[in-house]
């Protein structure tokens, strides 16, 4: 049964929601703890602090590492796990599933080794039911207790599973653009200029509007999506039509209808007018747009949460029962302060937007700002306890003391940006302490429970009268130093200045301080060099003369060392921009002066030092002038967010060449949010620019071999008519010589009625009867045999032309399977399949050593059956053939210029048939590929014209190509490209 505690009974346990009130509830007479009354000031200080924020707060306490949480970190533990299980107990119990995990956090943190920074990390807990993976951002920060020693660890922590899962979501739709347009995570697509009728649309566009593709095609705009007439997207898509010019906008809201729900989804969008040849006047028009829109709502939606969150912390802020402040960036500028924290300071809300010292000047002499720098830098929180502080009230010096907490606050990389100030006005309490101790000049209990090192020097010779435990660690001594002069006590410090600046300090009377001093000290014997932050602070006795110092110092060896890496770090950066090939620049707003680094200065030709940065825009290409000066005016205006982000074409003023950059910036804004400078970087994006180019080239170009295809066809249509004549002729011929072959005349005619695939069995009959014929009435017939053979001769080339064109035919335009194909195996079938043509023609095949490709194994075996047994057929009669098969990796832009891939890839695979051949004029060479042409006469080599046109096709399907080289007499090269 638990044991009810009452806000005014413990006043550290005040507020703090549902969580505060379950802590006064809970038993602890049964935890090692006791009743609260028992539990030290360290405890119920961060108690209070965790109960009443709205940022998500753990504790734990202990040997047994107890569990204290607030309001905030409750929906994290789920409506169905550790809650409100967890208060109180040990957090081996509370967490046995991750317990593997945190426990070495929280010993390295207990230990002294400083606090620590997970982002994003993975840590599955049981919640809801069930064990759930969930990603979190989170610190473990010490606490220490009255002895100066760790005795907690404070977790600030923030759930991230959501962003985290969006992003992987958002790099596994990018995977997927990859993969085909059909399933591609953008939408797109085409609206025809008449009625707006969609032409086409991807899946993905349709699950963005809440429709399947298939209830768009072919309606138009407002059929199909009636919910968004009124919102302008008609008017843009008209606009785009009519002017030509493409219409590009971010985050743009739209209202649909989805699940049968109206819900506002954002997107970025793009509309580009689609042209073509209009058939009948030759002319280019403009026949529909392509729309493109990616799906944004959760980024924005983050955004606004982002917002929304920010809006309350500033509440919480100016809400905060106790005096309360955000000092924003290096120079500490204030960013909020609350009521209680502007009475301290006797200044109103005019001091908001300026830097701390200049309102408090006076602090300039007092260490807090030294600490809020060390905070500031380190990352670390610092907290005191009833710290003097002199402020000015109405012109007058005060002097107050406080307790107080420098929480640093960080962004999303974990960077520290501003530092929130939470203080408690101890004045009262402190004098009254002091009336009550007025003999003794300082407090020993603050003196030895001071989270930092402290000591009191007295005396000319700087003898050492107090030292907190912390103080004597740093020394690497024990308390025996005590009453004895530093320098003798401690003789290594005989080298430093300390006891010269220490006699200044008891001459001026004031106060001296020192950053990050390197000093050398003996431990155990051995050498240690730190560097340290401290105050020589003067004591002053009855008559006001200083008679010795306060000495506080703050080890900053791991800052300063730290500070060291980042400099390291940075030079590294600096580096890693140059690898990149990142080209930087800057512009004085003051000045307009435009400072380039060397790459810049190459890529744009000159150094333009002393020049104002308007002069440069000239040198743009005139499409991209005006933008890019709108841009960078908008990126410089004070309601602007101060991003750059533009992509030109940047024309050298010598060479005139061109080169597209995608240049990025940020615009540094002073106190008053005005322009200071603005600070980018620059990519060479041409290579990037070409290839989105070729692949639109690529894709005219496959729609005009469609075409082609087409008229291929229509050839092939008029030479089987052709063919049907020429029978029907023979058939004429033959009717008087027997009535025997009218069934077959009858079959004739109806020749070019009759699909391809069925024309082998009437031509077999009439080989069959033209074979009875000869045999049963060849006297009878006399000169009609003639016509017979004639006839058997022709239905023999067709045939073999049927054959040929039902092989091309199953030459489909995508592969039938795909799979990884051994090359030497593909060409080890191919002269198996022509063993005994290379027998008969004493050829010699050398095969060089081939890869392994991704395509259909039985189309690679035709492509090159057809082009080894050309190499047999065009042999030179009086040579041996020589036939030679080797490869190669070729890049994309070494690719010669009648070579046009079907697919964007950057490697290749060069397959090359070499023979000693014939060989042909290279001007035959766009007539070698396509159907039914021949560079031969059928009396000098057999063939249909059609086994070449079979090996494009091949290539094609497997997103490559195929081309030739050649002269008279001198062999010829089929190179086959195939994607690496």
């Amino acid at each position: 049964m638990g044991i009810t505690t009452t806000e005014d009974e413990y006043p550290f346990l005040k507020g703090g929601g549902e969580m505060g009130e379950l802590t006064r509830r809970y038993d602890w007479t049964m935890t090692s703890l006791g009743t609260p009354d028992q539990w030290p000031q360290s405890l119920r200080t961060t108690l209070s602090i965790l109960l009443n924020s709205r940022f998500p707060m753990f504790l734990f306490w202990g040997p047994e590492h107890l569990c204290f949480y607030n309001d905030a970190y409750r929906p994290s533990l789920g409506n169905d796990g550790k809650h409100p299980y967890a208060l109180g107990k040990p957090g081996a119990q509370v967490w046995p599933e991750i317990w593997e995990f945190i426990k070495p956090l929280i010993d390295q943190v207990l230990a002294g080794q400083g606090a620590t920074w997970n982002e994003d990390q993975l840590l599955p807990i049981y919640r809801n039911g069930q064990m759930e993976d969930v990603y979190w951002t989170f610190s473990y920060s010490p606490v220490s207790d009255e002895s100066g020693h760790p005795r907690g660890v404070f977790v600030t922590c923030t759930e991230t599973t959501r962003s985290v899962i969006a992003r992987q979501e958002t790099q596994q739709a990018q995977r997927q653009i990859l993969d085909s347009f059909e399933e591609s995570p953008v939408g797109i697509a085409i609206i025809n200029e008449e009625n707006l009728t969609f032409r086409m649309a991807n899946p993905f566009y349709g699950q963005l509007v809440g429709r399947t593709p298939g209830q768009l095609l072919g309606k138009p705009l407002l059929e199909a999506l009636p919910e968004i007439k009124g919102q302008g997207f008609e008017e843009l898509l008209r606009q785009v039509i009519a002017t030509g010019i493409p219409y590009i906008a971010s985050e743009t809201a739209v209202n649909l209808v989805r699940h049968h729900q109206p819900e506002t989804i954002y997107v970025d969008m793009t509309y580009q007018p689609r042209r073509e040849i209009d058939p009948k006047t030759r002319e280019e028009r403009i026949s529909g747009v392509l729309v493109v829109v990616t799906d944004v709502t959760q980024q924005v939606r983050s955004r606004q949460l982002i917002a929304d969150r920010e809006a309350r912390f500033r509440s919480l802020i100016e809400q905060a029962p106790v005096a309360t402040g955000l000092f924003v960036g290096k120079n500490l500028t204030i960013e909020l302060a609350n009521g209680p924290m502007l009475r301290f300071w006797g200044k109103g809300p005019d001091v908001f937007g300026k830097p701390l010292a200049e309102v408090l000047p006076e602090l300039a002499e007092q260490p807090f700002l030294n600490i809020l720098d060390q905070v500031y830098t380190t990352g670390q929180a610092y907290q005191a306890m009833a710290d003097r502080c002199d402020l000015v009230i109405d012109g007058q010096v005060r002097n107050f003391y406080f307790n107080f907490a420098y929480q640093p606050i960080v962004d999303e990389q974990g960077q520290v940006y501003a530092i929130l100030d939470m203080a408690v006005d101890v004045t009262e309490q402190v004098l009254a302490q002091q009336a009550l101790q007025e003999s003794e000049r300082f407090s020993r209990t603050v003196f030895y429970n001071s989270p930092v090192a402290k000591l009191v020097y007295i005396g000319e010779d700087m003898i050492l009268r107090e030292a907190n435990e912390k103080m004597l660690a740093i020394f690497g001594r024990d308390a025996s130093i005590l009453g004895k002069p530093i320098m003798e006590a401690i003789p290594e410090l005989k080298q430093t200045r300390l006891l010269e600046k220490y006699r200044r300090v008891l001459a001026t009377g004031e106060i001296h301080v020192e950053v990050a001093e390197r000093i050398e000290l003996l431990k155990q014997g051995e050498s240690y060099w730190g560097y340290y932050d401290y105050t020589y602070k003067p004591l002053f006795d009855t008559t006001g003369k200083p008679y010795g110092v306060i000495f506080t110092v703050i080890e900053v060896t791991e800052q300063v060392l730290d500070r060291q890496k980042l400099e390291e770090t940075q030079a590294s950066l600096r580096g890693a921009i140059e690898l990149a090939q990142l080209g930087t620049w800057s512009i004085d707003v003051a000045t307009h002066g435009l400072t380039y680094s060397d790459r810049l200065i190459e890529w744009f030709g000159y150094d333009p030092k002393a020049q104002d940065y308007t002069q440069v825009i000239p040198i743009l290409d005139p499409s991209d002038q005006e933008r890019v000066d709108r841009a960078i005016a908008w990126a410089l205006h004070p309601e602007s967010n101060g991003i750059y982000n533009e992509i030109y074409t940047v024309i050298h003023p010598q060479t005139g060449q061109r080169r597209v950059l995608h240049a990025q910036g940020k615009t540094v804004f002073d106190t008053n949010g005005k322009a200071v400078r603005l600070n980018g970087t620059a990519q060479d994006i041409t290579i990037q620019r070409n290839s989105q180019l070729v692949l639109e080239q690529q894709v005219q170009e496959r729609t005009e071999e469609l075409a082609a295809t087409n008229e291929e066809l229509a050839a092939i249509n008029e030479e089987l008519e052709a063919s049907n004549e020429e029978y029907a002729a023979i058939n004429e011929e033959l009717e008087e010589a027997s009535g025997q072959l009218m069934r077959s005349n009858e079959n004739l005619q109806r020749f070019a009625y009759v699909a391809s695939h069925d024309l082998q069995e009437p031509l077999r009959k009439v080989q069959q009867f033209g074979d009875l014929l000869k045999s049963q009435y060849a006297d009878q017939l006399g000169e009609g045999v003639s016509y017979l053979e004639r006839m058997q001769s022709a239905a023999s080339r067709m045939s073999r032309l049927i054959k040929d064109l039902l092989d091309f035919s199953r030459i489909s335009t995508q592969r039938d399977t795909v799979s990884s194909v051994e090359m030497r195996e593909v060409i080890q079938s191919v002269l198996t399949d022509l063993e005994l043509r290379i027998q008969e023609s004493l050829a010699v095949v050398e095969v060089d050593s081939l890869p392994i490709v991704e395509g259909d194994r039985s189309q690679l075996e035709q492509l090159f059956l057809n082009l080894v047994s050309n190499a047999l057929k065009f042999h030179r009669a009086e040579i041996i053939p020589q036939i030679r098969i080797r490869s190669q990796l070729v890049q994309a832009v070494e690719l010669p210029p009648s070579v046009k891939p079907v697919w964007s890839t950057p490697v290749y695979h060069r397959i090359d048939v070499i023979d000693n051949g014939i060989g042909f004029d290279e001007k035959y060479l766009d007539r070698l590929f396509k159907v039914f042409q021949r560079l031969h006469g059928r009396n000098e080599f057999a063939g249909t014209g059609i086994g070449l046109a079979i090996c494009e096709k091949v290539a094609s399907n497997h997103g490559g190509a195929i081309t030739a080289h050649s002269s008279p007499g001198q062999g010829a090269t089929f190179s086959v490209y195939l994607p690496a």
